[in-house]
């Protein structure tokens, strides 16, 4: 693959990895990524698992033993907390809110049997939304906890009633309280914060027990020497009960102790989630510019691969990753890169061959740069071949050609166009070379093709372009038109810009004359009008060069444009053609008439600043009103450095004239270079223009410059406009500029004269 086309892919590819990494930012900022991330920690678990550190118990009652109509409830665990005291359990923590009386007797028993173990047994205060909205604690009644020390839960469930977080301290605005989890790991509090819960310890590692066990059998009690014990409710009412992975139906005190348990491993750590992004994106991006495309999807799948083996190893360090928003950039840009191939594979690959198509040809930018000859082969009599074999033969008939062709061009890509036509490229532009191989091919195809059972007799001739236009459609279009018109008792190779030895000689010496020709006065202005399309009063006209030979007659714009492009004199004829321009729009002024002149400019010339110093100079000695002249801007692909070209433009539009874009929609003249360049004018392609009336397509894209003009408030010229329907539907579609042969054909400076007198008495009644 050419050099140059590697890198346009390359940015392509890069491009793609970018806009991923800003819809995975996007979508991380809005916290979409978060559901995913606790799904991902919640597949953890299948996979890892870690004891917890067995020093925290869990005393569970099926019981409500905060009931008020069993005070007997209340006096058995105040007998229970008291042997739990004897036994040397180190702090209990009572997971009920007894927030009902029940008889005076009971709760002052359970009020003494706290106290009595000086600081070390707590109740919990529960932070909940109130019905009328309000968050506040649930606390026991004074007659239980006065005197008694206090932890709060704050347990926030998502969607699946999972909590993952939890705070420090517990706070109703009024109140403040150590969270359950932070008293029973012994850590520092920290106002305002939470820390994560880890899942991954193995719940059957928490040592569990039944309160009824346990007054029923006191001997077990020894068994929770040295630990915290929590006792709380573990009836199985959705109220009381949450999820954690793997688990549903878990009692809330289990969430506490989860909590307190990663605390005390020190599991609080998490990889901030733009962190994560930002090494996948800068990951991707290196890996985009690999030229291989095996080591470069070897990269890719490196990348994707390295993110589960994270996720596994922070499941083991116990640290928390954000890795959702890495994975979402990894999927948008494979749905990207899906995207290019199936387009590439749906528009750019004929259907019946499996071969690119000549829209792939087209599309293709390397040719662009790097081919010198695109040849198109032309099948004769491929229709009447078509109708005589049986239907299932009509691939194979167009196959076996192609398989002609690749044994003389092994290494060629061939290309499928329309029908009898065939193309390739060939990386030779000397017409005798591609003659002598051309002639070549043709004495393959003397021999007959065999199709099935049938023998095919093949007549083919060649039409080729060599001319160094990097519009590969007008090349390719070139080399049909040569092709079309060959014929295979004469003439069977047309090769385009090939002529005699005159024609030769007139060519190397082109640049002489015309330098020659500037001085002589053969190279003058001609002027196109541009009409308001709902009037037709004129509104400006556009200098053309053109360039009358006394021998050869008129000389084609492009060929001696090229010329002076290839020659490095565009900026001597620019400066011409804008004196000129400028001279005529002053000479308007003195006939009482302001007419708005606009001058192409090379985008060769908008690299140095030189071209603003040229026109400066220009309208400083012309005199002319500098918003009376447009710069349209040519064959914008030729912009390499989008920076220096803004600024040059920038300065450039600082002296007074509009900036124009010109043939917007083909070649790279397009919405990149409107957006980075301060254009205040474009004007759509005659490609477009002059399809509207029989083509729905081009219709749309012109109605949507037109719109896309008026929404940036730029003005859109439409040229190109042939016929009087034309100028219809462009009026219809709001259009408000246009120019072409339907108005007028480029006309010397007296004319534009007569027709501005003329379409200011009358407008042009006819034609709008």
């Amino acid at each position: 693959m050419p050099k140059k086309r590697e890198h346009s892919e390359a940015i392509e590819r890069f491009r793609q990895a970018g806009w991923s990494g800003l819809i995975a930012l996007v979508l991380c900022v809005l916290t979409v990524n978060a559901l995913i991330d606790q799904f991902i920690w919640m597949t953890q678990k299948s996979f890892i698992s870690y004891p917890a550190s067995g020093e925290i118990a869990f005393v569970g009652t099926g019981d409500d033993i905060a009931n008020p109509e069993f005070p007997q409830q209340r006096e058995q665990l105040a007998e229970l907390l008291d042997d739990m005291r004897e036994a040397g359990v180190n702090e209990v923590y009572v997971d009920v809110v007894f927030d009902k009386s029940s008889t005076p007797e009971a709760d002052a028993r359970l009020n003494t049997a706290l106290h009595d173990w000086d600081g070390h047994g707590f109740l919990s205060s529960n932070y909940t939304a109130g019905l009328d909205g309000i968050d506040r604690f649930k606390a026991s009644i004074p007659a239980i906890r006065e005197g008694v020390p206090e932890v709060g839960t704050d347990l926030w469930q998502n969607y699946l009633r999972v909590v993952w977080f939890v705070p420090y301290i517990v706070s109703d605005g009024k109140t403040e309280l150590p969270s359950m989890s932070t008293k029973l790991a012994d850590t520092n509090l920290y106002r305002n914060a939470i820390h994560p819960i880890d899942y991954l310890f193995d719940l059957t590692s928490i040592p569990t027990y039944e309160l009824s066990e346990l007054q029923a059998n006191r001997t077990l009690i020894q068994s929770l020497r040295g630990k915290k014990v929590v006792i709380g409710l573990s009836t199985r009412d959705e109220k009381n009960t949450f999820t954690i992975p793997g688990q549903t139906n878990i009692a809330r005190s289990i969430i506490n102790i989860f909590a307190a348990e990663t605390l005390k491993a020190g599991h609080t750590s998490s990889i901030n989630p733009y962190a994560v992004l930002f090494v996948a994106m800068l990951a991707i991006a290196l890996v985009t510019w690999i030229r291989s495309s095996r080591l470069r999807y070897a990269g890719y799948a490196i990348v994707t691969l390295l993110l589960p083996v994270a996720i596994y190893a922070s499941g083991l360090a116990g640290i928390k990753i954000n890795a959702a928003s890495a994975i979402l950039l990894l999927i948008t840009f494979a749905l990207w890169r899906l995207r290019s191939r199936w387009k590439r594979s749906f528009r750019l690959i004929d259907a019946d061959t499996n071969l690119p198509s000549f829209v792939a040809l087209e599309k293709d930018r390397a040719i662009a740069l790097d081919a010198p000859a695109i040849i198109v082969a032309r099948i004769h009599r491929f229709e009447e071949v078509r109708k005589t074999l049986a239907a299932e033969l009509h691939t194979e008939y167009q196959l076996r050609i192609v398989d002609r062709l690749k044994a003389a061009e092994p290494d060629a890509i061939i290309y499928v166009g329309p029908g009898h036509l065939i193309a390739w490229t060939f990386a030779e532009k000397e017409p005798a070379l591609i003659r002598e191989h051309l002639e070549g091919l043709r004495a393959l195809f003397s021999a007959p093709l065999q199709v099935g059972n049938a023998q095919v007799d093949v007549g083919i001739t060649f039409g080729v372009d060599i001319t160094p236009n990097p519009n590969v459609t007008r090349r390719l279009a070139a080399a049909v038109s040569a092709a079309e018109r060959t014929n295979e008792t004469y003439d069977p190779i047309e090769i385009t810009e090939l002529g005699s030895d005159e024609d030769l000689y007139w060519n190397i010496s082109l640049q002489a004359r015309i330098d020659a020709a500037l001085d002589n006065g053969e190279i003058f202005l001609v002027y196109q009008p541009k009409i308001l399309v709902q009037t037709g009063e004129l509104i400006g006209v556009e200098a053309l060069v053109r360039w009358c030979d006394p021998t050869r007659g008129m000389i084609p714009p492009d060929h001696f444009i090229k010329q002076c492009e290839s020659a490095g004199r565009m900026a001597h004829i620019t400066r011409y053609v804008l004196r000129a321009a400028c001279e005529a729009s002053v000479a308007f002024e003195e006939h009482g008439r302001q007419v708005p002149v606009a001058v192409n400019i090379s985008a060769t010339l908008v690299h140095e600043f030189a071209i603003v110093t040229m026109v400066r100079e220009v309208l400083e000695e012309t005199g002319m009103n500098p918003q009376c002249l447009t710069l349209e801007i040519t064959e914008t692909y030729r912009i390499s450095n989008f920076e220096r070209a803004g600024a040059i433009l920038s300065e450039l539009a600082a002296l007074g004239p509009k900036i124009s874009m010109d043939d917007f929609g083909v070649g790279a003249a397009s919405l990149e270079a409107l957006q980075r360049l301060p254009f205040n004018e474009l004007k759509i392609d005659r490609t477009f223009t002059s399809a509207i009336k029989n083509n729905p397509k081009a219709a749309g894209i012109v109605r949507s410059v037109l719109q896309m003009g008026r929404e940036l408030r730029i003005i859109v010229v439409a040229e190109g406009v042939e016929d009087e329907s034309t100028l219809t539907i462009l009026r219809d579609s709001g259009c408000v500029v246009a120019q072409g042969y339907a108005i007028s054909r480029p006309v010397p400076f007296d004319e534009i004269l007569n027709f501005q007198m003329d379409s200011k008495a009358e407008p042009l009644k006819k034609l709008v």
